[in-house]
């Protein structure tokens, strides 16, 4: 999705007018006196006064101040809100309909959903993931990146291209996508619970985050219930196909720590057998699996 066109033009009149700025300070480059000026310079000589920028982002506060080209105090509060930037190299890890997804290469993983300006993010960069370097800035509610992007000739393998996968999912999970700055993250109970239910999602994500699932349940109750019951769940499914090669078809059976605590033939039957057997305070890290014939509901 691109910025709005009105909203394009405008951001193409703040940000060379502040580089021009920028740049008069500086002294980077010559023959720059005026935005006209600047942009007939190479890529190459803008980037380095895009990078003076953000080395030297007070400079912001003295452009307000100043106010060289008499903007408008809203648009000076754009202005200022460029002091949140993100300045990072990102994979560009897959287009959507709202927005493009830069995944952070800094720890922990954040996946930012970023607009287009005028050219569209997806026909700049059809096939991803592609590395990229550029600056990442607020623009009226929305993240844009700066127009300046430079892409990394890397080719990802089918293994690295799953850990961008996880680390979107991470990211997701953890903090949801970041659609504006500046960005706070907020630890919240339901945002460990999302992150808890990826690491524990497939036996691969188990065995490598096995460390970060303990930190989230040490000391933990309601996120050692959910461990308990993702870990039953996932016991089910091979006790299950078991259960039927032996002939067992129907029945209800308790699970805790990869193990059949309990069984009856319903599910109150099972209850009461796990109360009679399960300590009280593990009753609730117990997973009621209920085993049916194939084709019965």
């Amino acid at each position: 999705m691109r910025l709005p066109e009105e909203n394009v033009k405008l951001f193409y009149e703040l940000y060379p007018a502040l580089l021009v700025y920028v740049n008069s300070n500086q002294n980077t480059l010559k023959l720059a006196s005026t935005p006209e000026e600047f942009m007939a310079h190479s890529v190459n000589e803008r980037v380095q006064v895009r990078d003076q920028l953000y080395q030297h982002i007070e400079i912001i506060d003295s452009f307000i101040r100043e106010n060289p080209y008499g903007f408008s105090s809203q648009d000076l509060e754009i202005v200022r809100s460029w002091k949140h930037f993100t300045h990072d190299s990102f994979y560009l890890f897959r287009h959507l309909k709202k927005y493009s997804i830069f995944l952070a290469s800094s720890s922990p993983p954040k996946a930012y959903g970023v607009l287009s300006l005028s050219d569209s993010l997806k026909d700049l960069f059809p096939f991803v993931p592609v590395m990229v370097e550029t600056v990442l800035i607020p623009f009226k509610g929305q993240i844009i990146y700066d127009g300046y992007v430079r892409a990394y000739s890397i080719t990802f393998g089918g293994g690295i291209r799953r850990g961008f996968n996880d680390s979107y999912n991470e990211a997701k999970a953890t903090y949801g996508i970041i659609a504006s700055l500046p960005f706070e993250p907020k630890k919240n109970v339901q945002a460990d619970e999302e992150k808890l239910r990826f690491y524990l999602r497939s036996e691969r994500n188990r065995d490598y985050y096995w460390e970060d699932i303990q930190d989230l349940i040490y000391e933990n109750h309601a996120l050692r219930v959910i461990y308990h019951q993702e870990m039953g769940k996932f016991c089910a499914r091979s006790f299950g196909r078991r259960m039927r090669e032996i002939g067992i078809n129907d029945g209800w059976f308790g699970i805790l720590e990869g193990l059949i605590v309990a069984s009856g033939k319903t599910e109150a039957a099972l209850e009461e057998n796990i109360k009679s057997i399960v300590p009280p305070s593990m009753k609730e890290f117990v997973y009621l699996y209920c085993l049916k014939s194939k084709g019965k509901k």
